[in-house]
């Protein structure tokens, strides 16, 4: 990702940023060697954040591994991608706040992923921000145009990856829908550009 990715993304005319970090869905037995690697790559040219880390099904491995990895973005003033599970949103996203409360984590430097309505109170009364992933089963970009006053403190994303079916360019897709619906200019490229930019510091 810092090194081919990066590369052709740049051949493209795409500046591409990476956030580095254990997914709960893949953490390996010697987790704790790791976390001891993470601040090395943390300062790499093009790493602006830390994620996407979390629960997934909330066990004390994935808590132990979330909570080192958070104190590392808290030592390091970085923002970090939390990611939300398909299942028991409430209770995880719940459990997931309350340990980034005890690391003591600015909550304007957090991100919960696949954020949808279910979980958006918890997200804004922590002070975070929404992560508006766009998908058939997630946010879709009608669900977006009637909720837009919920979600303007968010930021589009397509979490494009073959764990899921989904669409790298839902991104592109859900604001061309946006503008043929008439949205402002204005609240657009908040939530595709300028939240994110902020956030990142990009």
């Amino acid at each position: 990702m810092l090194t081919l990715s990066r590369t052709n993304a740049e051949k493209n005319g795409i500046k591409l940023f990476v956030a580095v970090g254990i997914h709960p869905m893949g953490i390996p037995k010697d987790w704790p060697r790791v976390i001891e690697a993470l601040p090395h790559w943390l300062r790499r040219d093009g790493v602006i954040g830390l994620g996407e880390i979390g629960l997934h099904e909330g066990s004390r491995l994935e808590q132990d591994v979330l909570r080192e990895q958070l104190i590392i973005a808290k030592e390091f003033q970085l923002p970090v991608i939390i990611h939300t599970p398909p299942q028991k949103r409430m209770e995880i996203t719940n459990e997931t706040l309350e340990i980034a409360a005890s690391v003591g984590i600015k909550p304007e430097k957090v991100i919960i992923d696949h954020a949808n309505l279910d979980i958006l109170d918890l997200i804004e009364g922590f002070g975070a921000v929404p992560g508006l992933t766009i998908r058939s089963d997630g946010i879709t970009p009608q669900v977006l145009l009637h909720n837009l006053e919920r979600f303007q403190r968010g930021v589009l994303n397509s979490d494009y990856s073959n764990l899921k079916p989904n669409d790298p360019l839902s991104v592109p897709k859900a604001v061309q829908y946006l503008k043929l619906n008439k949205v402002s200019p204005e609240v657009i490229a908040r939530i595709a550009r300028y939240n994110a930019e902020k956030l990142f510091g990009i």
